[in-house]
């Protein structure tokens, strides 16, 4: 899903991200590792659309990456919450499962990959 820059600008008010409009990948550029908690529950405590969803989601998976890569952890209470909305909403995130996930080939590209892998996401 390609996100539309109306649904970005929205998001970005809405979460007092630092959007500046010429961001290429923006759920990369703006994820913030400590705003991880904030993210999941603004996901949680609101009725959002499909596009919504898809778009908060991209921002939690990449702040999540980022904090395991800080942390040096494999996993903590945040990704339960992340794998159960993950699951729940599966045909909604079904890209951003398939980006997170690899190919199979690839060992871990990213720091949450085998996490995603292991939750069976893909099934």
């Amino acid at each position: 899903m390609i996100l539309r820059k109306e649904i970005i600008e929205q998001l970005s008010k809405e979460l007092s991200l630092p959007y500046m409009g010429f961001e290429q990948d923006w759920d990369v550029e703006l994820a913030d590792k400590n705003r991880v908690d904030e993210f999941i529950s603004f996901y949680n405590d609101n009725d959002l659309s499909a596009e919504m969803k898809y778009a908060i989601m991209s921002i939690i998976l990449a702040s999540y990456d980022d904090f395991l890569n800080d942390k040096e952890l494999d996993r903590d209470y945040r990704w339960y919450e992340i794998e159960k909305i993950l699951k729940s909403e599966k045909e909604v995130f079904r890209d951003l499962i398939e980006y997170w996930t690899i190919d199979s080939e690839v060992e871990n590209a990213f720091w949450i990959t085998p996490l995603i892998r292991e939750a069976k996401v893909t099934d």
